[in-house]
């Protein structure tokens, strides 16, 4: 039997920034797959998890370091870690999306009153094992009270 069709993995980081004011502002960015990630996969699909099921995504972390002179930082796949100082960590709501059953979203919402003044610029995905399972960097984003951010991170199997 051949394979003619290559699974692949791909994910999109969506945000919505709410103001207090009432504007509403929207954006996206793509992600970087990590090899610690892709290996989680294939250690589920080979049933070789040793002890406890680790292998979820149940927080997103937010950082500083994403950026350097305003450009931002490549990710190579074989990071396990942000490139600055892990700001916020937030816990993750997890779901399958109705519509595409092949892609996992991801939630979680910076409130107005949290990491107020920080500059945030990279954030990841990290599972119960501590190991980060994707990771992104984008512009920098000051964070005020003014705002509360709706981030969703899907990750589609195609």
């Amino acid at each position: 039997m051949n394979v003619t069709e290559e699974v692949r993995l791909v994910g999109d980081v969506d945000y919505v920034i709410d103001w207090k004011d009432g504007r509403q502002e929207t954006g996206s960015f793509k992600n970087t797959v990590l090899r610690q990630g892709r290996q989680s996969l294939a250690k589920a699909l080979a049933n070789q998890l040793g002890g406890g099921f680790q292998f979820y995504v149940t927080h997103m972390l937010f950082g500083d370091g994403g950026t350097q002179g305003g450009v931002k930082k490549y990710v190579d796949a074989g990071r396990n870690g942000l490139f600055g100082t892990t700001r916020l960590s937030k816990p993750v709501i997890a779901m399958i999306d109705p519509t595409i059953s092949t892609q996992a979203i991801f939630t979680s919402v910076i409130a107005f009153d949290e990491a107020v003044s920080v500059t945030l610029n990279e954030m990841a995905l990290q599972m119960a094992d501590g190991n980060l399972y994707s990771l992104t960097t984008f512009a920098d984003l000051n964070k005020t009270s003014d705002m509360q951010i709706t981030w969703n991170w899907r990750l589609l199997f195609i």
